[in-house]
This record gives structure tokens, C-alpha cells and sequence, in this order.
């Protein structure tokens, strides 16, 4: 035993004696310091890059990258701490350099900035649908990668000497920010194929503020040790980052299924607050926890018609169905679109104004009419959507034509303005056109004696037809043999897209009034996988919202655009009470879900398929017979149809265990614990550094005494991280073993040291300056001894467990 502790305290001593120190030493650290300011500035100029072409889908290689990032910071690095006229003088220079090269390759270059911006704007574009400028490329083939090369190692020389800075500096609020950035653009956009490209770039971040942040400490002169507490984290992140990468393809667990809950859930209470009123019978197209339709009779809208008429005022639109509600288009598909929709809005052709455009079109008695001007207070309905009927009309200076903007793309529902939504607005419309189509259907079925007006519309039509037929097909796989089965082989004619519009609304309205149970009371609150499947195969009944669901997918089975819409009814019987001038008021009991299916050559048109009001609103089509199918919709492939529900069956019975869903909460619930984990020990250290720099504000205490007793204490708690082992013993007995441990010189001091803290605490003698220097210069050099020749364990106690 005494061997063993005698070889430890030599190893000790070895540790902590002062090594010397010259010319040659200076040398070697001022080497080392720009060696680790070179691989810091490396790393974030790598981080950023690597963020920005993954971020926004650049066609860029990453290893290209990561050696692209190392000519500046080398060269960067090379240069040590100049005085401010050097700086500004560098400054100068690199500033020359960059704008030199962009003159010399300007072709090159702009045509490289050019394609980053064209690939920003794309990312933009895919998720909010709107016509951004795109900027021409003038060069192709190969040179269009140099060029882009070309931009990308401008950008990084640009991004180069603040880079330097922030390494140097450890700038919280700067590289705050940009931490805050990285996320956030991932949770806006959703563009990276995996989380590892978020992750990177954060590391990257966190290596330059420990690095600054080390440089504004004590110990920051020492710089390598940054680099050491920083490989170890990314060294531990790593190892997280690989067993979680191989946990996450073993389950085959996608990102998105993640995190999309948890997206979903923030942006449903950011919408609620920011647009809902008291009023909350419609779900805005999301089915999950939907139970009964439960009305109360509370004013919900006031209109003021200056000629009142019955309209369907359309809200929420639901494009594409999810299994459990409605949302609008995919961006991507959308902008996809976009150039069919700025030749469109040029034109003046909007899809919400399908409807009244074709009358304004095709009847001169509908362009003739004096337009109804229509006023809208919302009450307490939600104030995301203005709530116009299919005959809206505007004017180029109305008050909605800038919200129908020419430059977005899409013709869903019309989103107000403003934080939080509007309340108040005014609009113009033609008379109910909803029961007239079938005369401009026939004016266009009249191909020659059209006039180039009338030839003109059609022409726009077309365009705006194509992006229909492309958008509002989609029906889920599972559903379509269910529609199968409950209406029977669709036959089209030849050279037609579709089933004949008046035999598809035949069979849906006799499907859906003959074996579905209309009641506003479901008995259940539905919270499945599949609401429309749900309803058609299991539940049979329910109301509004179930039936225009349903509806819309028949109408699509059957090769016919159609969409699910909310919104509120001006029936034929509330005409008859309004007076023109004077507002109405629309209670809950007026919210309504429909379908509206597109009639070709005359847009958007509303279908209604909820038994109970079929006869509430006024329609073109009269059906005498809608007994066209058989309850079984039976047509002699009935084995066809019996393997198909077997394979339904055996789905549903392997669906009842959902392993996916408890391994995904499983998943949250562990990185719950591992935040509160990290929060929990983000609150020690901050409370520790409070600690440990409230005592080192008492070293310039104008008090000598209280000075002197926080300095030993201080230089106590170093000893201890030496090894020193303290005991309830006197301060002098201390003198022998930090011998032992850093030589007999610092002993001595030691002891006189106390003889001052002893003095300080116990009598009332004057404590001198040189006390106090004492103690202060023997404190800095126990520190130095014990980072500059300590072990990498005692120096990481020093600066991140006793923050020393």
C-alpha cells in the first residue's frame, strides 16, 4: 500500500511542479492556439454549409464541401491577433478579394447565386404555394455545378472572417440566433431526409461557444482544452447519433411520423388562438375526437345583402384527405402548378370565382346585373376565412381581391389577413348561379356561335381544368374497394374522364340514403385511423360532416374532382325574413359540411348528400329516381368482391395491436426524460456557476478580510481537485502532503497563507496588501500548476464540475 501511494503522490508531484517556460514554450502555444482556431472555424464553416444545401436541397456533394471549408480556415487561422489597424486593414483586403473574384467570374458567379437562390425559393415554395421571382441561369451542363460550386466558396470565404470572430468570441446572442435557426428552418420547411443534418450543424454550433466561451475564462489561454471538452462531447453525441440511427431503421420509424403528432398539435393551438370565437360546431376539417354535431342557437354571423339571396358561404376547404380530416393541397403539387396558375391569375382567372366568372361569361343577363354587395361581421365563428358564396365576383380595387393575390398559388378556401383573422369585410357576388350551370353548360356545348369572350374563358377554363384533374383525384388504397363494393363498377364512355355526372349523383345519393342512419348524435367520440372508412364500413351514421367526407371520395371514385367544404347556409327560408340593407344574423344551427364536385367548362359547384337537407337549399337537379344500385352493388364479380373484404378483415384484425404507435410513445417518453434530464443539469450548472461566481466576486471585496477568507477557500477547493483530501484537521498539517505534491517552494507559500486567513478570520490585526497579494498570486499559480499539468479529468472538474 505505502508503494502504491508513494508511486501516485510521485505521479502527483510530476503533474504539478512548474515546468519551464521560454521563447520555445510561447512558440508552441501561440502554434496550438491557431491549430485549434483553425479546426473551430473549420467545423463552422463546414456546419453552416452543410446546413444550407441540405437544408434547401442544393445539388451539392458533402464531402466536397468539407474540403472546401478548409482553404479559408487554414489561412484564416495562420494570422494571429492583430491590433485594430491591422484588423481593419485585413478586413479591407478580404472584403477586395471577394468582390475582386465576383468582377473576374461575375457569368460564373452570379449564375451560382442565382441557382441558391432559385433553390431557396423552391423550398419556400413547396410549403407556402406562393409565385416567388426565380432568376435565370445563364450557363448549363457542367458549368452550372462549377457555378455552383463557384458561389458556394465565395459564400464560405464571405462567412469565413465573422466565423473567425465567433470561435475567438463564443457570441451567445450571435450563435444563439443561429442555433435557434437551424431547428426552426427544419420544422418550417421539413427539407433534410434525415435529422442527422439538423444535428450536425447544431454540434458544430456548440463546439465555436465552448470555444469561445473557454477563451473568455481564466483558463481560455489555454486553448487546446476546449478542443479536448469538445471532442468528448461529439464523441458521446456520435455514439447517441449511431445507436439511435440504427434503433430508428430497425424499427422503420420515419422522422416525420414523429414529430408530425407534435407539429400538428402546436399549430391547431396557435390557429385556435389566434381565430376562434365562442363557436366551435364545425372541426375545420379535423375528425380526431369528433363526437356529436351539438348546436345551442348563438349568433355566429351577421349579414347585410343589399338583394338578399340563398348562398352556400364556403370556410374551410379540404383538398386532401388524411385518414383523420381534411387539409389543403400539398405544397409540392401545388408548386408543381405554378406556372399554369401566374399565366391564370394574369388573366384574371381565379378558381373561387370559378362559378361566377363562367356566368359573367357565358350569360349576358348574369354580366349585366347590378352586383349584390355583401357585408360579413363574424361573431363567433372563426375568423381564419372569409366566408364568400360560389357567386363571389370582385372588383380589381375589392376589398378580397387582395386576398385571392395573383401571386398565390391554389384556389382553396380564402385566408384573411392579419394576426388575428378579420372580422368585418364586404364583398360583391352575382344572384344564386348554383341552380342555373345547366344553361352555361349548354352555352358551351355550343362551340360555334361562341364569341371570343366566351372562346377566351373556355381557353382559361382548360388550363385551370388540367390542374383539377391532376389534384382532386387522390383516394386512399384501402377505400377503394370499399367504394367498390358500395357502388359498383364505374363505366366511363369513351373519350370521357369521368362517370356520367347525373348517374355518379344518382348512385352516391341513393348509397348514402338508403344504408347510411342520418343523426347528429354518434353515441362516440371517433378517434381512429380512418374516419371515412370508419363511417362506411363499421359505423353507418352520422352527419353533415361524415356524408360530404364520404361523398367526396365517391365523386372521386368515380373520376370526378370534389372536395369536402364547411361553412354556413343562407337557406331560401332566411331570404324570405331579410330585408335588403339590413343585417341577419346566422345562428350555429346554419353550419353545414358539403361536398362541391367540379362540373367541366363551369368550376366549383356544391352537391348536398345529408338526407335531412336535401330539400333545405335550391337546386338544378331534380332526381325522381335515385334507385339505380341495389343495396350490395352487385355485378356478377362478387368472388372478386368477397376476397377483397376478406383482405379487409384480416388488415383490421392486424391493426387492433398498433406496435408502431406504442413504440413511437415509448420513444417520447424517453426523450422526455432525457430533456428533463438535460434541463435539470443545465439548471445545476447555472446554478453552480452563480455560486462559484458570487465567491470570486469577493476577491475584490473593498474588505481585505472577507477578500483574503473567500481567496483561501477558493484555493482550498483547488487543492482538493489536485487530490488533496480534506479533513476536520488543522490548516498547517496540510503542509506536508501539498509538498509532495507541488514541491517545497509552494508549501512555504501555503503556510504563510494561512498564517494571513488565520489572521484574517480570528483576529483584528490589519490584513496589508501584501496579504492580500499573497494570497491572490499564490491562488493563480495552485490554478495554473493544476490546469496547465493536471490531468484532462481535473481540468474538465476545474472549468465544468466545480466552475473554478
Amino acid at each position: 500500500m505505502k508503494k502504491s501511494f508513494k508511486h501516485k503522490t510521485d505521479s502527483w508531484q510530476r503533474s504539478f511542479l512548474l515546468q519551464p517556460s521560454g521563447i520555445q514554450t510561447d512558440r508552441k502555444n501561440r502554434a496550438a492556439s491557431r491549430i485549434t482556431d483553425g479546426i473551430f472555424l473549420w467545423l463552422y464553416l463546414a456546419g453552416m454549409l452543410l446546413w444550407l444545401i441540405k437544408a434547401f436541397s442544393l445539388p451539392a456533394n458533402p464531402g466536397q464541401i468539407l474540403w472546401m471549408c478548409l482553404a479559408p480556415a487554414v489561412i484564416l487561422s495562420a494570422f494571429g491577433k492583430e491590433s485594430g489597424r491591422f484588423r481593419l486593414l485585413r478586413v479591407l483586403i478580404w472584403v477586395g478579394g471577394l468582390t475582386g473574384a465576383a468582377l473576374i467570374f461575375h457569368n460564373l458567379w452570379i449564375s451560382g447565386m442565382h441557382i441558391i437562390y432559385n433553390g431557396i425559393t423552391d423550398t419556400a415554395g413547396m410549403k407556402f404555394p406562393y409565385l416567388l421571382p426565380v432568376y435565370g441561369v445563364t450557363v448549363g451542363g457542367e458549368l452550372e455545378t462549377a457555378a455552383l460550386y463557384l458561389a458556394l466558396f465565395w459564400l464560405v470565404w464571405l462567412a469565413a472572417l465573422p466565423g473567425l470572430y465567433l470561435v475567438r468570441t463564443g457570441s451567445s446572442l450571435v450563435l444563439g440566433i443561429q442555433f435557434l435557426l437551424v431547428p426552426a428552418v427544419r420544422g418550417v420547411f421539413g427539407t433534410p431526409e434525415s435529422i442527422l443534418w439538423m444535428v450536425v450543424p447544431l454540434l458544430c454550433l456548440l463546439a465555436v461557444w465552448i470555444r469561445g466561451h473557454g477563451n473568455r475564462t481564466a483558463a481560455g489561454r489555454q486553448r487546446l482544452a476546449s478542443l479536448e471538452t469538445f471532442a468528448l462531447v461529439a464523441a458521446g453525441t456520435a455514439a447517441l447519433l449511431f445507436v439511435g440511427v440504427l434503433v430508428l431503421n430497425r424499427l422503420e420509424i420515419s422522422e416525420g411520423q414523429v414529430f408530425e403528432s407534435w407539429k400538428t398539435a402546436l399549430k391547431e393551438t396557435v390557429r385556435d388562438l389566434r381565430y376562434n370565437g365562442d363557436s366551435d360546431v364545425l372541426p375545420d376539417g379535423n375528425f380526431t375526437g369528433l363526437g356529436d354535431f351539438q348546436t345551442e342557437g348563438e349568433p355566429v354571423l351577421e349579414v347585410t345583402m343589399t338583394q338578399p339571396e340563398s348562398y352556400y358561404l364556403r370556410g374551410f376547404t379540404g383538398s386532401s384527405y388524411t385518414g383523420t380530416g381534411w387539409e389543403a393541397v400539398d405544397g409540392t403539387l401545388l408548386w408543381e402548378s405554378r406556372e399554369q396558375f401566374y399565366w391564370l391569375h394574369q388573366n384574371g382567372f381565379y378558381g373561387q370565382e370559378g362559378l361566377a366568372t363562367a356566368a359573367v361569361s357565358l350569360d349576358e343577363e348574369a354580366a349585366a346585373e347590378e352586383k349584390n354587395t355583401i357585408s360579413i361581421r363574424n361573431l363567433e365563428g372563426s375568423s381564419r376565412y372569409y366566408y364568400v358564396p360560389y357567386e363571389l365576383k370582385s372588383t380589381p380595387t375589392g376589398e378580397l381581391r387582395a386576398a385571392l393575390d395573383r401571386q398565390k398559388i391554389g384556389d382553396g378556401e380564402l385566408l384573411t389577413e392579419g394576426l388575428f383573422g378579420e372580422r368585418e369585410y364586404s364583398y360583391q357576388a352575382l344572384s344564386n348561379q348554383v341552380t342555373k350551370y345547366p344553361a352555361l353548360d349548354a352555352k358551351l356545348l355550343d362551340e360555334e356561335n361562341l364569341t371570343e369572350e366566351e372562346k377566351d374563358y373556355q381557353k382559361q377554363e382548360e388550363y385551370y381544368n388540367e390542374f383539377v384533374y391532376d389534384t382532386y383525384l387522390e383516394i386512399p388504397g384501402q377505400l377503394n374497394a370499399t367504394l367498390y363494393s358500395l357502388l359498383g363498377v364505374k363505366e366511363i364512355d369513351p373519350g370521357e374522364q369521368h362517370v356520367d355526372y347525373a348517374e355518379a349523383k344518382e348512385n352516391i345519393l341513393y348509397v348514402l340514403t338508403t344504408e347510411f342512419t342520418n343523426t347528429d348524435e354518434t353515441e362516440e367520440i371517433w378517434d381512429g385511423s380512418d374516419f371515412i372508412f370508419d363511417f362506411l364500413n363499421f359505423s353507418k351514421k352520422g352527419y353533415s360532416v361524415h356524408y360530404a367526407s364520404a361523398a367526396a371520395m365517391m365523386f372521386r371514385y368515380y373520376g370526378i374532382p370534389a372536395r369536402y367544404v364547411e361553412g354556413y347556409l343562407i337557406t331560401p327560408e332566411d331570404v324570405e325574413h331579410m330585408n335588403p340593407g339590413e343585417p341577419y344574423v346566422l345562428d350555429d344551427t346554419h353550419a353545414h359540411a358539403w361536398v362541391e364536385y367540379y362540373q367541366d367548362g363551369v368550376g366549383w359547384l356544391p352537391f348536398e348528400t345529408t338526407p335531412s337537407y336535401l330539400n333545405v337549399m335550391g337546386k338544378a337537379d331534380e332526381f325522381q329516381d335515385i334507385s339505380g344500385l341495389s343495396p350490395s352493388g352487385s355485378d356478377g364479380n362478387s368472388e372478386e368482391q368477397e376476397e377483397q373484404e376478406e383482405e379487409q378483415e384480416e388488415e383490421q384484425e392486424e391493426e387492433k395491436i398498433d406496435w408502431f404507435e406504442i413504440l413511437c410513445i415509448l420513444m417520447l417518453v424517453l426523450i422526455g426524460l432525457l430533456l428533463l434530464a438535460l434541463i435539470g443539469c443545465l439548471i445545476w450548472v447555472l446554478v453552480q456557476r452563480r455560486k462559484s461566481k458570487k465567491a470570486k466576486a469577493l476577491f475584490g471585496s473593498p474588505d481585505s478580510r472577507t477578500a483574503v477568507r473567500a481567496m483561501f477557500a477558493y484555493m482550498m477547493n483547488l487543492f482538493s481537485v489536485a487530490g488533496l483530501e480534506i479533513r476536520n484537521t488543522s490548516l498547517y498539517r496540510y503542509r506536508k502532503p501539498l509538498k509532495e505534491l507541488f514541491g517545497r517552494e509552494l508549501a512555504l507559500e501555503y503556510e504563510r497563507a494561512v498564517t494571513v486567513r488565520q489572521k484574517a478570520v480570528y483576529s483584528m490585526h490589519e490584513i496589508t496588501e501584501d496579504d492580500r497579494e499573497l494570497l491572490e498570486k499564490l491562488k493563480n499559480e495552485v490554478w495554473n500548476r493544476i490546469y496547465w499539468n493536471g490531468s484532462r479529468i481535473q481540468r474538465f472538474q476545474l472549468k465544468y464540475i466545480y466552475f473554478l
